[in-house]
């Protein structure tokens, strides 16, 4: 039987979300604030948490923080009346997995605990991998605050470690993400943007698929074509390396977080996970989206052969203006004869 914690300062919200999830035959337990849910959630393994956001004692964005400092994995859902977005940023930051709006609605609840049942190894996962590298970018940015003088160099040394994260899980990755960073950044100086942002995007780009860390094995490595679960679940890693890399100083990060969510969406507005188009997209989601897009076509892959160049310069000219932005299509073929070479000298 699943486990549940309620908590929330109203003992009849209490009571009826009580009694409605032990219809469902789930085992319920409650809390009246944040730290009595600690309480339980360190002597009790719980599947779900339904938190409240305003409570006295320990309110729950405290709470859910203090959850994440102790390791403590579950599920957590916000019940939630607020509107201001502000609380809503800080709820999303702090971990809270789904949201459930008050006055409680038995139907929506009913959805969120089917896709968690569903996915439930997934999320497991994603708070595991999310564990373990918070603690990873704790440190560096502690290394980044403290030694001032040194910035320059830990954070090569840092942008190292994290490409060493995003290739541990599969052996392709490293010479992939190496080529994004060289392709995008050619893209770049080609499309005629200053020597500051060439050299950022160098750096930043080949931690585009980050999140992809986050994704089980399973999927990842499929041999064969993904079924829309799996593709559901795969779409995540945009999100997943946006949350890795975003709250640093680095610019070099920021800038990979924002590739990271951004890479996937698609000039006609059919990308993920956001939906957006044209200008909407960061302009340097607009560039790994072709660089991307080229080296997967002309790579090897678990599911499918390396297509030849031509092929692929093909396809990237053919969705100009559709997937890709026209103007930065133009650029990238016009380096068409740079790029041949890199290829075949192993340039990239």
């Amino acid at each position: 039987m699943k486990k549940v914690l309620i908590v929330d300062d109203e003992k009849q919200i209490r009571k009826i979300l009580k009694l409605y999830l032990e219809s469902k035959d789930f085992e319920v337990r409650e809390a009246g604030d944040g730290k009595e849910a600690l309480e339980v959630l360190e002597n009790e393994s719980i599947d779900v948490v339904f938190m409240d956001i305003q409570m006295p004692h320990l309110n729950g964005i405290e709470a859910v923080n203090e959850i994440k400092k102790r390791k403590l994995s579950t599920i957590i859902i916000a019940l939630t009346a607020f509107t201001d977005q502000d609380i809503m940023k800080k709820a999303a930051k702090v971990g809270f997995d789904m949201f459930i709006s008050r006055p409680i609605d038995f139907d929506e609840i009913d959805d969120k605990l089917k896709d968690i049942l569903e996915y439930k190894d997934f999320y497991k996962e994603k708070h595991s991998f999310y564990t373990v590298y918070s603690e990873a970018f704790s440190e560096i940015s502690s290394k980044l605050n403290f030694l001032k003088e040194e910035k320059d160099l830990l954070i090569m040394e840092s942008i190292n470690l994290v490409y060493h994260i995003s290739e541990y899980r599969d052996d392709e990755t490293h010479a992939h993400t190496m080529r994004i960073g060289i392709l995008s950044s050619k893209l770049a100086s080609n499309a005629k943007f200053d020597v500051k942002y060439i050299s950022e995007i160098r750096l930043a780009a080949p931690l585009h698929d980050l999140g992809k860390v986050g994704i089980p094995d399973r999927i990842l490595l499929k041999p064969g074509k993904l079924d829309n679960t799996e593709w559901e679940i795969m779409k995540q890693h945009a999100v997943i390396g946006f949350n890795m890399l975003r709250g640093t100083t680095s610019s070099i990060f920021k800038l990979a977080s924002e590739i990271a969510i951004s890479h996937h969406e698609r000039w006609n507005g059919s990308g993920y996970p956001k939906g957006l188009k044209e200008e909407e997209i960061p302009i340097s989601g607009q560039i790994v989206a072709i660089t991307d897009s080229f080296d997967a076509m002309v790579s090897k892959r678990p599911y499918k052969e390396a297509f030849p160049y031509d092929f692929a310069f093909e396809e990237i000219e053919k969705n100009a203006g559709i997937l890709y932005n026209p103007e930065l299509v133009k650029v990238f073929l016009s380096m068409k004869d740079e790029i041949y070479s890199m290829y075949e000298h192993g340039i990239v």
